[in-house]
Order: C-alpha cells, then structure tokens, then sequence
C-alpha cells in the first residue's frame, strides 16, 4: 500500500531530527486579524490575477476579498444544490485566466471552467463551460477539493458519497482522486488507460498539495479512528473501505 503519514508519524520525525520546542521569539511579530467578515459558510480561497477569490458552499457565490476586506460578487454559480456537505465547493486557478469550480448539483457533482474577466476590484466570469459532471454526491463525503499540479494538470477529489464500495471501483469516479488535462480531457499517462482515475481507495479528500521536490500529499478524513495525512502515487490504492490507517503496514 502506499505510503500513509499521521500527525504523530510527523511529531516523531521532527523530534528525530533534533528539531526544539517553539520558543517566544518564534511567534508571530502580531496579532493575526480577520482580513474579511460576513461571508457565508466560506469553502475555497484561490488567487487570482492578482485577487483572492473565496467560495461560498451554501450559496453558490463566488466573491473576490479586497485588502480593505471589502469583497463584491464575482459570479453566482447557476444551478449549485446545496445540502449538508454539497454545494460550491472547491476552486483552483490556471494562469493566465482560467478558473476551475468543483459544485454539487441535483444530478450529481462536477467540475466547470470559467475565464476571469475584468481588472482586481471588478472580476467577473465567462459562462462555464462543464469538463465533467454526474459525479457522485450526497449530503455527506463529496470531496470537492481541486488543485492545479506542477505538471500543469488539474486534480480533483471525488467522495465516496456515503457509497464505501465504490471507492475500490476502478469503473466508478466515486472515492478516488482524479487527473484531467485543462481542457477536461483524459491525459494519456494517466495510470489506468481511459479514465480519470490517479489513485483510489479514498474515504474524502479534503486537501491536495504538492512538495519541492514534486511529491504530492493529500489529507484525507478518516471515520471512527484515524485522519490520514497520504503520499500520493499514481495508481495507488489508500483501502477505504477495507483500511482505515496504515492498514498494519509497516511504510510508514
């Protein structure tokens, strides 16, 4: 199985390493304070030429926050279902004008393209255009996180939607974590032929990120036990349903 981190995993490697306690002259110079108020259950945060765009899950709103913490709407996305977990969800920029949106709807979630338009303070979008719908949904475990990878490819978690055995379902988008070219198309060196599926097994990717040196992380929430903090390898299996935690492996 591939490689899965938990935070004492991470504790234990720091110590290893000689590092010390925090100490005063470690904390922040100042006393961190709120950049914008008012928003509705806020979900995603991405930059944007130049601009920090935030999605709003319960209301299908996209809104750019000012320095002053002003924030003015940039898009309402049309037909967003939201209910208990689902709704506009995750977003994620492709320089120099492209902007991804993970939403629910009524027939499932998906994944559309908009082009940002307009100067910072008065940012609008194109009409979207849908790279891939009919994902699974419900009113909990949508996944819903996207990220642009430094090889330029769009990444997207997709739920198990409350369904655990379709996570180990090749055929099936629901539980997995996906790989799309910007276009919505299918890359060619993707690990299993002719599907978006990068690797599988997966309860509900929450986060997606990527090192230095090209290794890509995700975390992910676990059920009754353990959260898991994932190396991601192409075409690796995480064992949900049938692992929850290092599953008794000793890769670590």
């Amino acid at each position: 199985m591939p490689r899965i981190l938990f935070p004492w995993t991470l504790v234990g490697m720091l110590l290893l390493n000689g590092c010390a306690a925090p100490t005063a002259s470690d904390q922040p110079a100042s006393t961190p304070a709120p950049l914008a108020t008012g928003l509705e259950a806020p979900w995603s945060m991405v930059y944007a030429q130049g601009s920090l765009l935030v999605s709003e899950r319960d209301s299908g709103r996209i809104v750019e926050i000012l320095d002053s913490g002003q924030h003015q709407e940039v898009a309402r996305v049309d037909g967003v279902a939201a209910q208990g977990e689902g709704g506009l969800l995750g977003l994620a920029f492709l320089a120099p004008d492209q902007l991804y949106a993970y939403s629910t709807t009524e027939s499932g979630n998906r994944i559309q393209q908009f082009t940002v338009q307009g100067t910072t303070g008065s940012l609008s979008l194109s009409a979207p255009r849908t790279l891939l719908s009919a994902l699974p949904s419900a009113s909990i475990h949508n996944g819903g996180r996207l990220a642009v990878g430094p090889d330029g490819m769009l990444y997207a978690s997709v739920g198990d939607a409350a369904d655990p055995q379709q996570a180990q379902d090749l055929q099936q988008l629901g539980g997995k974590i996906l790989r799309m070219a910007p276009d919505g198309s299918i890359p060619d060196d993707n690990p299993f032929s002719g599907t978006y599926v990068y690797s599988y097994g997966h309860r509900n990717v929450q986060g997606m990120a990527w090192s230095s040196d090209g290794t890509m992380y995700a975390s992910e929430f676990g059920q009754n036990t353990w959260d898991e903090l994932n190396i991601i390898e192409a075409g690796g299996n995480y064992g949900w349903p049938l692992v929850e935690g290092s599953g008794g492996t000793t890769d670590q």
